[in-house]
């Protein structure tokens, strides 16, 4: 009964300190902000920063209870366009934060098509992960 006790508190501490870990991440990058103002919707920050606290929590207390949801294809398709739409606009955001995309818009002067590379980026994360989700990882 100890050990279960002991592990089960090892497991939250670890699970703890990866979430604290993430939260850090999106904060000190202002990545929550950043996506925001990338998508015109800085209106909505607290509604992107408690979804993203309430699925995570959500879908790791669905994981460690090897709990499963059958929702149907249909239904797995929408929340995978939803995620890799996420993650497209994720990684343009960090992108951005980290300088990558003013240092290449200077060097090959693109600075009339902006906002058409943040869609190819968004756009390029999204298809790749329908068809990671869809072809590869059948």
């Amino acid at each position: 009964m100890l050990l279960r006790f002991f592990t089960a508190f090892i497991g939250f501490s670890e699970g703890a300190m990866v979430g604290t870990a993430l939260i850090a991440f999106l904060t000190i990058l202002d990545i929550v902000p950043r996506l925001a103002q990338l998508t015109n919707t800085e209106n909505y920050i607290k509604v992107y920063e408690v979804t993203i606290a309430v699925t995570v929590t959500f879908i790791s207390v669905l994981a460690a209870l090897s709990i499963h949801i059958h929702l149907g294809k249909i239904m797995v398709v929408i929340i995978g366009f939803l995620m890799g739409t996420f993650v497209g606009l994720l990684a343009s955001a960090l992108t951005e934060v980290t300088n990558v995309i003013p240092v290449i818009i200077n060097r090959f002067g693109l600075h009339d098509y902006i906002k058409y590379l943040f869609i190819a980026l968004a756009g390029g994360k999204v298809i790749g992960s329908f068809i990671y989700w869809t072809v590869i990882n059948k």
